[in-house]
């Protein structure tokens, strides 16, 4: 874990091990996950608080306008990002940061770590097991009845996204939306000279956000079908491009061929655009696939279902 990082915890009662560190800041259940791919560390607060509570912490943190600030919400608590331009200011903003958020949990008479989480029942004297949440390898202590009746909501709402229909044709649909603005960035980078990653790639993160919107279910089928609609469209677009200009160049010229003839005709007979044409389709083609691979990790999270917790 970054020494910036462990310098801010050092004086509260945490146990590092790796990338995540579990222990209490003043008296909170605490675990704080260094996150490499974002502007700063994520600190899970666990405690027992109403859906209404879980959303004025948010909304009165977010109100504060603390810049690289990420506020949310989960099942056992409240979750903060404190984000830093760098390494070495995390620490002048931990301090300032911290102090504000145990100040909203107090106002909200948030429990501590004697009380469980998810039910609101004291730890003491009842059964209790410290579980791993598989998606971010957090540690929280619940107690025993409290992980069951947590596996049988996950188990029912795993079940009923197993027999949700798919509704592969409306989840087309916002993938096709997405690809038209995917054409439409090309367009526009095209008249400009240029062909870009992220005509495709924003096709690719829209499509699977409307295919959601618009009632797909999202699983594998719908990363596939963003990235063969978003594909065909990108290189279908430079294919007609090119098929209009060797038309036209047809037509300049007095030969009569039209189409797929004229593109073929321009091909082999006009210098430059058999080797332009090429390149643009393999351009294009490359780049959906390199928008494909960046947005993937993303993709997969989207599809991801929740496991049981142990």
């Amino acid at each position: 874990m970054n020494k910036h990082i462990l310098k801010c915890i050092s004086n509260y009662d945490m146990k590092v091990e790796g990338s995540l560190a579990y222990g209490q800041i003043d008296g909170y259940e605490v675990n704080v996950l260094e996150n490499k791919f974002g502007i700063g560390p994520i600190f899970l607060f666990s405690t027992y608080l109403t859906k209404e509570q879980k959303n004025i912490f948010v909304q009165n943190l977010l109100a504060k306008k603390i810049k690289l600030i990420q506020v949310a919400s989960f099942d056992f608590g409240v979750m903060v990002v404190i984000g830093a331009m760098t390494a070495s200011g995390f620490e002048k903003k931990f301090d300032e940061v911290m102090p504000l958020i145990l100040a909203e949990l107090a106002a909200l008479n948030a429990p501590k770590a004697d009380i469980c989480p998810s039910t609101g029942y004291p730890l003491e004297g009842e059964e209790t097991t410290l579980i791993t949440i598989p998606e971010t390898k957090a540690k929280i202590r619940i107690t025993s009845k409290a992980v069951e009746s947590v596996n049988a909501q996950i188990s029912k709402e795993n079940e009923d996204f197993k027999n949700a229909p798919n509704n592969y044709m409306k989840g087309f649909l916002g993938v096709f939306l997405g690809g038209l603005v995917g054409v439409a960035i090309a367009v526009i980078l095209s008249l400009l000279g240029f062909i870009s990653f992220w005509s495709p790639f924003v096709s690719i993160l829209l499509g699977t956000y409307l295919y959601k919107k618009f009632g797909g279910k999202p699983n594998a089928v719908m990363i596939v079908m963003s990235f063969v609609t978003t594909l065909v469209m990108i290189v279908g677009y430079f294919f007609l491009i090119y098929t209009a200009s060797a038309t036209a160049l047809c037509q300049e010229a007095e030969i009569a061929k039209k189409g797929i003839d004229a593109l073929g005709y321009c091909i082999e007979n006009v210098e430059g655009f058999g080797r332009g044409f090429t390149l643009d389709l393999i351009l294009s083609a490359l780049f959906t696939v390199i928008a494909a691979g960046v947005s993937i990790f993303s993709l997969i999270q989207q599809i991801k279902r929740p496991k049981n917790i142990k």
